[in-house]
């Protein structure tokens, strides 16, 4: 975990226990308190499930594309290989054919 994970971490679990001791202290009783917490808790967990679905989406369309993206260059080599071997091969047998 890099340095900017961890600040962004830490700053988020500052906010989470700021916005908590607000509620907390806040002139509510506490059976209201204790449902805006569980409320505010609910909509944070559905945030951070729906950024988390949404970036499992992303890397799953990045790998497709890195996948395409080798397999093209994979083909790209071999035609390549394939056309210099024919070219060595034609080369060889011109020699051969000329020596004999």
């Amino acid at each position: 975990m890099n340095k900017n994970q961890k600040f962004l971490i830490g700053s988020i679990g500052a906010l989470l226990t700021g916005i908590a001791i607000g509620l907390l202290v806040a002139p509510k009783n506490g059976k209201e308190t204790r449902k805006l917490i569980k409320n505010k808790a609910n909509d944070l967990g559905g945030n951070a499930k729906d950024t988390y679905e949404k970036s499992l989406e992303e890397l799953s369309h990045l790998a497709d594309k890195l996948k395409d993206g080798f397999l093209k260059n994979v083909s790209t080599a071999k035609d390549k290989a394939n056309g210099l071997a024919d070219n060595v091969s034609e080369k060889a047998r011109s020699v051969v054919n000329n020596n004999v």
